[in-house]
């Protein structure tokens, strides 16, 4: 372990090179500059945003309630914590938990004393986001460390004493480094969400343009995939309509009965559309059969999940966004 008091302490460029080289050495890998994430808060309707840490050491600990290399590793991470949090050191956690267990998430941050920023894993797409994604992704506990300069790296699994003295030293490394030349993590630009003109089950077009002004969830499904979130939309529709969010559906090449089944399964009010490959591609850009957007007022995507895990986060994680739409508006 690198002590505070190490000569070599005392050069920061020399310990940068040092972590460097051994993230290399031992098969972790440097990913570039950050790029912002947006992932909704475990313990409250906030969101937490990778940005707002700009020019501090973060690191991002992904991992979860039932693992037992997570229950093994949390204490050391409080520990750290307390030794680095006054020299700059942030730590934000990211939970995959699922359906199952998200319900556990407050009671073990309790018993383990956890008070830095912990988020859902959103259906997954926090790691599906990462620059370059790790052949252990989806394992726990992993961590990624995020440099003062905005640069970021996979440490890998912490199983191990030596995987944890590789934390250790890199943590020591980086919050040793001055800011660097790297521009700092920038806030995600939202994009304009793709326009499209689009068949209701009775042939009446609708617009995009239709829904501006309004808040808006857009769930592409197949009759394959509708049961993925279907009772959780419907569910979302009754309960925010009222607050101005609008729900719409958009089928993907079934035919009339397959879309009715769906619909009556779930008690669907919203209005369903007839999806083409043009509008399939610019919203998801690949022929997926199911991904969800969240529109602002202002017609921009606020938030993409482009794909589901079984005993997916949607019941938990739709309603949080749902609410960050209708308080922007």
């Amino acid at each position: 372990m690198l002590s505070d008091k190490s000569p070599i302490s005392k050069h920061p460029q020399v310990l940068m090179l040092l972590l460097f080289a051994g993230v290399a050495a031992s098969g972790a890998a440097g990913l570039g500059p950050a790029k912002d994430f947006t992932v909704p808060a475990a313990t409250d309707g906030s969101l937490i945003h990778l940005s707002e840490y700009a020019g501090k050491v973060v690191l991002i600990n992904w991992w979860r309630t039932d693992c037992a290399w997570s229950q093994r590793e949390s204490p050391k991470l409080v520990g750290l914590y307390q030794r680095y949090r006054p020299k700059g050191l942030v730590i934000l956690g990211i939970s995959d938990d699922h359906g199952s267990t998200v319900g556990e998430i407050p009671a073990y941050l309790k018993r383990y004393n956890i008070i830095w920023p912990v988020g859902l894993n959103d259906q997954g797409e926090f790691m599906r986001e990462m620059i370059v994604q790790p052949k252990e992704r989806g394992s726990t506990p992993g961590n990624f460390i995020v440099t003062r300069s905005g640069e970021v790296m996979y440490l890998g699994l912490d199983r191990t004493d030596a995987d944890w003295q590789k934390l250790e030293n890199a943590i020591a490394a980086a919050v040793a480094e001055g800011p660097g030349k790297a521009t700092p993590i920038q806030p995600r630009d939202l994009v304009p969400a793709p326009a499209f003109s689009l068949p209701d089950l009775q042939g009446k077009p609708v617009r995009l343009s239709d829904f501006k002004g309004k808040p808006l969830v857009a769930n592409f499904f197949t009759a394959q995939s509708c049961d993925w979130s279907g009772s959780v939309l419907a569910k979302l529709d009754r309960d925010y309509s009222a607050r101005g969010l609008q729900v719409v559906g958009i089928d993907l090449f079934d035919d009339d009965a397959a879309i009715q089944s769906c619909k009556s399964r779930f008690g669907t009010r919203y209005p369903v559309l007839r999806g083409d490959q043009a509008t399939q591609l610019a919203w998801i850009g690949e022929r997926s059969g199911w991904a969800t957007f969240f529109v602002s007022a202002d017609g921009k995507i606020f938030k993409a999940i482009k794909d589901s895990i079984d005993d997916g986060m949607e019941g938990t994680v739709f309603p949080k966004y749902a609410d960050q739409l209708v308080s922007r508006r």
